[in-house]
């Protein structure tokens, strides 16, 4: 089986087991941006097609050999099967077996379609902490009514690491639209929710990452500062909401659920 172009694996997809498998750049072949993850590891690759192998690559020099050689570390994917929603994949190389633990073969999903419609949201809160820069502090709430809850407790202004904008920082309320909020209930029900787990991880310069979700009158924990990939765009929409929806700000001062 010969593919043509690299492009058309362009996208996120995820397996039942929670590994991940992202082509984000087919261009910039000394790029990060692609990856492949599973739940205890997540590698930042270029990649390249060769017939019907993916192979993802960490491209580098080394001191050892004074920076002249470069050297190549692959992690082949032979392509068994694919279309728009799946992509069937053997690991053929030593560095894939290792990283997908001997696996004989994984089947992805692309993680738009892989809907859990049974999930029912009944509220999302949102974490984030300082860091040694200019992240941002957010404490935030949605109801399943899609009344939000925003406490902004720490915001910089643009371009800047150490000036404070207070025109931003403040207790915030109102509703989010029906368009964000939509998107908000595809990523939660895209994103392995059942099984999905943060390693708590709290040892670094970055943004503590927490996210409490309740559904299905059950109640899901995440914290760490190394969030997995496959929950990347469901972290990046939490953060849109709290820095782009339009709300109104309130005198009373609340707390939101740690």
């Amino acid at each position: 089986m010969a593919f043509a172009q690299l492009d058309q694996f362009i996208g996120t997809w995820i397996t039942s087991q929670n590994e991940f498998l992202e082509i984000r750049d087919t261009t910039n072949k000394y790029d990060n941006s692609n990856h492949l993850s599973t739940e205890g590891r997540d590698e930042g690759m270029a990649v390249f097609l060769f017939d019907d192998t993916l192979s993802f690559q960490k491209r580098y020099y080394s001191s050892a050999t004074n920076y002249e050689k470069l050297y190549i570390d692959r992690y082949d994917l032979k392509v068994l099967n694919h279309n728009d929603s799946i992509l069937v994949v053997k690991p053929v190389s030593k560095l894939s077996k290792k990283f997908f633990r001997e696996k004989d073969s994984l089947t992805f999903i692309r993680q738009k379609f892989a809907i859990d419609n049974d999930i029912n949201i009944e509220k999302v809160v949102f974490h984030t902490s300082g860091c040694f820069g200019s992240c941002p502090t957010y404490h935030l709430q949605i109801e399943k009514n899609k009344k939000v809850k925003l406490h902004v407790q720490t915001v910089y202004q643009e371009h800047s690491m150490y000036d404070v904008d207070s025109s931003k920082i403040g207790y915030f309320e109102g509703s989010l639209d029906e368009i964000n909020y939509q998107e908000l209930e595809l990523l939660l029900k895209t994103c392995n929710l059942r099984t999905l787990e943060f390693d708590g991880a709290n040892c670094c310069d970055g943004s503590l990452i927490t996210i409490i979700v309740y559904f299905n009158n059950q109640r899901k924990y995440l914290q760490s500062m190394f969030p997995p990939e496959i929950a990347t765009e469901l972290i990046s929409h939490l953060y849109k909401i709290c820095e782009e929806t339009d709300l109104d700000r309130v005198e009373e001062q609340f707390e939101i659920e740690k």
